[in-house]
């Protein structure tokens, strides 16, 4: 619902009229109108209204014809803190609903240029739930994580927010390893998901180009070597069996293996490999043995094959190219 500037100016007019003649002079009977109004306003007509609830807040105290807002200090400093968040509240409701209603649009970042001896790209589908963040260790290399929260969750996208924060400032922190980050977020996610779990892959790029990753419920991350005799390339389990349990669940001792250097890798999530279900190694086959990183990358978000306005993103991927050779 969204309320006009003239219907909310009105709604806190009639309030502190109401309020006056009433004699009530609390001020949650001033304050909760403007409240309500303006958590179902646009930001500047929340701060429109707090503006005018204010004045007329100062009128009632100094014009004191009929019993008005409590004029002692306390009381008008609680409101105007309560009036100056308002817009504040307002603006961050709306930002959530705008990030929730708007259509996934596809981005593609190359966070390797400059940072490690070989490409990494990162496709974001920006699908709710998903998970998609890097960061920059302070001694150099890329740290990614990629996943997507799934089960019951009341509030995914505010669980990816805080999952990321903690993610990058761990990393900045310096001194963990994979599994160090994995039960660094987890009781995060217990926390802001206790009915659910995130299915996510850690990626850790040295400045060198070396690649470790840690499954917690991710995918087989598979690989693309080209030789002499398979020109087309040939594609690798290079990291396969159970991995770690999901983020949320008990953690299991890991040890993260390093991945190939010769070879072009993929990285995707869960929600990549249910839309594909049995055709899911295929698939990533056919994505790396594009020419371009970057179309790799562009073909690691699409379902399964179909006309291609009809491919919806399926989640964020990682392509990490091979530091000899082509990439």
């Amino acid at each position: 619902m969204r309320v006009s500037t003239r219907a909310a100016l009105l709604a806190v007019t009639g309030n502190a009229v109401v309020m006056g003649a009433a004699g009530v002079t609390a001020p949650i009977g001033w304050l909760l109108v403007p409240g309500v109004a303006g958590m179902a306003s646009r930001p500047r007509v929340a701060a429109l209204m707090s503006g005018w609830a204010g004045a007329l807040i100062l009128l009632s105290v100094a014009v004191p014809i009929v019993p008005g807002h409590r004029g002692d200090r306390g009381s008008l400093v609680t409101s105007a803190l309560y009036l100056a968040v308002l817009p504040v509240l307002s603006w961050q409701r709306r930002r959530t609903l705008f990030r929730r209603s708007r259509p996934a649009k596809p981005a593609f970042v190359d966070v390797g240029t400059g940072r490690v001896d070989r490409p990494v790209m990162l496709a974001v589908s920006r699908l709710p739930g998903e998970v998609a963040v890097t960061a920059y260790a302070p001694g150099g290399g890329i740290w990614l994580l990629i996943g997507m929260v799934m089960g019951e969750v009341p509030d995914p996208e505010r669980c990816v927010w805080v999952m990321e924060r903690a993610f990058r400032a761990a990393v900045r922190r310096g001194g963990a390893g994979l599994p160090q980050m994995a039960a660094v977020l987890t009781p995060l996610i217990r926390r802001y998901a206790p009915d659910g779990y995130v299915a996510a892959t850690f990626v850790q790029v040295s400045r060198a180009g070396a690649v470790q990753v840690l499954r917690c419920g991710g995918p087989e991350i598979l690989a693309l070597r080209s030789t002499a005799d398979t020109p087309d390339g040939r594609l690798d389990v290079v990291d396969a069996g159970p991995g770690a349990l999901p983020l949320g669940a008990v953690l299991e001792p890991v040890i993260p293996p390093r991945l190939p250097d010769d070879a072009r890798i993929a990285i995707v999530t869960a929600g990549y490999a249910i839309a594909h279900y049995d055709g899911y190694a295929d698939a990533v086959h056919h994505a790396l043995r594009c020419a371009d990183v970057r179309l790799v990358a562009a073909r690691l978000l699409e379902g399964p094959a179909g006309p291609a306005s009809s491919r919806k993103p399926v989640g964020p991927a990682v392509v990490i190219g091979s530091i000899s050779g082509p990439h």
